[in-house]
């Protein structure tokens, strides 16, 4: 779809729906983008106070989820232009393997983590889309990780680590994890490596969709650059990813963490033979001064091929600039109204009550929010909405 309603060319509208009566306003701008905020991330009451959704067709958008959808991980990161839960469908770019997707509170989803459900989880300001997936995504468990001859070899310090032991007491999966201390030397680098790990052969993994994934306790976020893994088949023949964030695109941060490394775009050092991968080392970058730490740990190293999908939605921004990027405020006057003719004439009565409402016309105010509310009717009858509605799964606790 195109669209062609200019900044320009809404204010043009406003100031002739409110005769002229711009100037009186502190800011023309900050009114339209007031309007256009609400109008895209708020419903319409009625007049006997009944709240609806109100999601513009021009609004739903289409994004790759990010990374490929995995069977057993839950974590992927959220569209920063989600309008609060309005998640349409998860669909598969090729063959669907899983069926209907079904909306439940991110508490209930911690609890059950049932086959199909899907969660907003908002926490720290950041937020994530959990999701639950039956996805054909073919794995090999590289290491367990429970103890220090875990997938054979023996698991043992790399850099400024120090006291390499299993501990049976704290971790993700199986029946322990790897923990280290971080040492007094004052390097830049502290994790686990093992040069004898059993022969794997990951020659069917180098398509572009697989990704390797371990879990990371940190004790503290401090002064930690990213995390790094090296896999090949010996330390001078490997190949190398460096992260900066965890799997769901959220920062690092105190506790459990999920890595994840994609194998693409990886850096090469010798010439490792796919057909043989025995030698991993997981790792921190991290400051000199970050030193004589403890409760660092690592659990259940494993590689999987991803299934591209996407995430299908109702975007809360309603702007476009000349590049086509999307906006929440608009900045500038060529800026677009990521809008249809009908949706143009809804926004732009939402405009004119809001600027009714800042000159003191309660009169006229009153009536711009009646024909807002009139032409709301008319298009959600025309355009329901197709967001998923959440559900919520009653449960007793014996």
């Amino acid at each position: 779809m195109s669209f062609i309603y200019t900044k320009t060319q809404l204010k043009e509208r406003l100031n002739a729906g409110i005769q002229g009566k711009s100037g009186i306003l502190s800011s023309i701008d900050e009114t339209v983008n007031e309007g256009v905020r609400e109008c895209f991330s708020s419903g319409f009451t009625d007049e006997k106070g009944n709240v609806y959704p109100l999601d513009f067709r021009s609004a739903r958008r289409k994004v790759a989820l990010t990374p490929n959808l995995y069977n057993g991980i839950f974590e992927y990161s959220c569209p920063a232009d989600l309008n609060a839960f309005k998640i349409i469908d998860l669909p598969a770019q090729a063959v669907r393997q899983d069926g209907e997707f079904f909306l439940v509170p991110a508490s209930e989803f911690e609890v059950s983590k049932k086959l199909g459900m899907l969660a907003i989880r908002n926490y720290n300001g950041s937020r994530v889309i959990n999701i639950v997936s039956n996805v054909n995504s073919e794995s090999i468990v590289l290491s367990e990780l429970d103890a220090l001859n875990s997938g054979g070899g023996t698991w043992e310090e790399f850099g400024d680590a120090e006291n390499v032991e299993a501990d049976t007491g704290d971790y993700i999966k199986g029946n322990g994890s790897i923990l280290f201390d971080i040492n007094g030397d004052g390097g830049t680098t502290a994790g686990i490596k093992n040069d004898n790990l059993n022969s794997i052969d990951l020659t069917g993994y180098f398509d572009g969709t697989a990704s390797i994934f371990v879990w990371a306790k940190i004790n503290s976020a401090t002064n930690i650059t990213n995390y790094i893994l090296r896999f090949g088949t010996n330390s001078s023949n490997y190949y190398q990813k460096t992260i900066t964030s965890r799997h769901d695109g959220t920062a690092f941060e105190a506790g459990w963490n999920l890595l994840r490394f994609d194998i693409s775009s990886l850096t090469t050092v010798g010439s490792p033979d796919l057909t043989d991968i025995n030698y991993f080392t997981i790792y921190m970058t991290k400051t000199a001064g970050k030193v004589s730490e403890s409760d660092y740990k690592f659990d259940w190293l494993v590689i999987k091929k991803g299934v591209y999908h996407y995430v299908d939605y109702y975007s809360k921004y309603g702007w476009q600039n000349n590049t086509g990027t999307y906006l929440e405020n608009s900045t500038a006057e060529t800026d677009i109204l990521v809008a249809d003719f009908d949706e143009f004439q809804i926004i732009l009565q939402k405009c004119i009550e809001k600027a009714y409402a800042e000159i003191g016309d309660s009169d006229d105010e009153a009536k711009a929010k009646i024909r807002f509310r009139e032409k709301c009717k008319e298009y959600m009858t025309r355009n329901p909405s197709e967001a998923k509605i959440m559900s919520i799964e009653y449960q007793e606790f014996i």
